[in-house]
């Protein structure tokens, strides 16, 4: 016998589907859950001409690995990142739901694993910061030369 609570669960499931956990995470990375991101681009970041070359570098990192990309934001500026993971074979889904953002600060492309791993740090320009080479600091400078009339009043 079914109770009047099991009766409203399956009504409840039938009528808005079966719930989901964490689902503000979900929306915000793009249907999957923060523990399985591996590397995440912003929109905002998409107009940095570093981003590009940092994600094609290190795509070939993520193998046996998936895609998620934003199907709410200008192709013309995930065109070059579709186009990349199409030529290595990688595969990809296109998020387009009526509740995935498209602010500055959402995110416009994931790199999910299957199973949580639960990488402290996944945005890509964090992960492979700007290095530059460091200049030597000289800190022994030679003493100043004093002249010979400093030494006759000293």
């Amino acid at each position: 016998m079914t109770t009047p609570q099991d009766v409203n669960d399956r009504l409840n499931n039938a009528m808005y589907g079966t719930p989901q956990t964490l689902p503000d995470q979900r929306r915000q990375y793009l249907g999957s859950l923060r523990e399985r991101v591996l590397l995440a681009i912003r929109v905002k970041d998409l107009d940095n001409p570093r981003t590009f070359d940092l994600f094609k570098k290190h795509l070939v990192d993520f193998p046996d690995r998936s895609a998620l990309v934003n199907g709410k934001i200008d192709h013309q500026k995930m065109g070059p990142y579709l186009k990349l993971l199409a030529q290595e074979d990688f595969p990809f889904t296109l998020v387009n739901k009526p509740e995935t953002p498209s602010e500055d600060d959402s995110f416009a492309l994931l790199i999910i694993a299957q199973q949580a791993v639960d990488q402290k740090v996944v945005d890509l320009l964090d992960l492979y910061p700007l290095t530059s080479p460091s200049k030597p600091v000289t800190t022994d400078k030679a003493p100043a030369k004093k002249g010979w009339f400093s030494k006759l009043f000293h």
